[in-house]
């Protein structure tokens, strides 16, 4: 409803031409079953050898759309004006609704209609940097718990956040945190009132990186 009024009160802005924007499709899609191990170990590898690059063109394209900077903002300063930027910049971008009918996240395609995906995947991978550059306990690597992979957890066996835990559980060794679902349900409901009331992204960075419930 907030976009809606925003639209009404300001008129509607054209939409961002995301045709030029890198496509960033892992060499295997899915979670879970359906995903070998193998497979898993192979996206992981592919997403650290292209971390560094993909996150430069983010930031260059970010400065260029009026975006924070991520080398300047550190932390929750970074998640809290990256909210902001997407509260008032969405309806620049293709929204969920008018995609064509397709598998939703974690499952959508990133690449020709679906190329915002590529854009949303990588504005969640930066709240993981920041996380991981404020605090070192958190490293990219595969969720391979069994018991989430049994309960067929969107997390199972994709590239997400790690930390160990001071005091592991009989079957549970590891934090597990994935910055892609809050950018993701932003961009599919952005009428949420965690995306459009609460600071949820800075939230999320904060309570990260100071271990809370998380039992660092």
């Amino acid at each position: 409803m907030l976009n809606l009024i925003q639209r009404w009160l300001g008129g509607a802005r054209p939409g961002w031409d995301l045709s030029d924007y890198p496509p960033f499709e892992l060499p295997h899609a899915g979670s879970g079953a359906a995903l070998s191990d193998a497979q898993a170990q192979q996206n992981l590898a592919y997403f650290q050898a292209t971390l560094a690059p993909r996150q430069r063109a983010l930031r260059d394209w970010l400065l260029a759309h009026g975006g924070p900077d991520a080398q300047a903002l550190a932390g929750v300063e970074y998640a809290k004006a990256l909210q902001a930027w997407a509260r008032a910049h969405w309806p620049q971008l293709p929204a969920f609704a008018r995609l064509p009918a397709h598998r939703p996240w974690p499952d959508a395609p990133r690449s020709g209609d679906f190329i915002v995906n590529s854009l949303l995947g990588d504005l969640g991978t930066s709240l993981g940097e920041a996380i991981r550059r404020a605090n070192a306990r958190w490293r990219w690597g595969l969720d391979m718990d069994i018991q989430d992979l049994a309960d067929d957890m969107a997390t199972s066996r994709r590239v997400v956040l790690l930390a160990e835990l001071t005091r592991p559980a009989e079957q549970t060794t590891e934090a597990v945190l994935d910055p892609e679902a809050s950018v993701f349900g932003a961009h599919r409901f952005p009428d949420s009132p965690d995306f459009v009331y609460l600071d949820s992204w800075a939230t999320m960075v904060g309570d990260a990186v100071a271990g809370r419930h998380y039992d660092f």
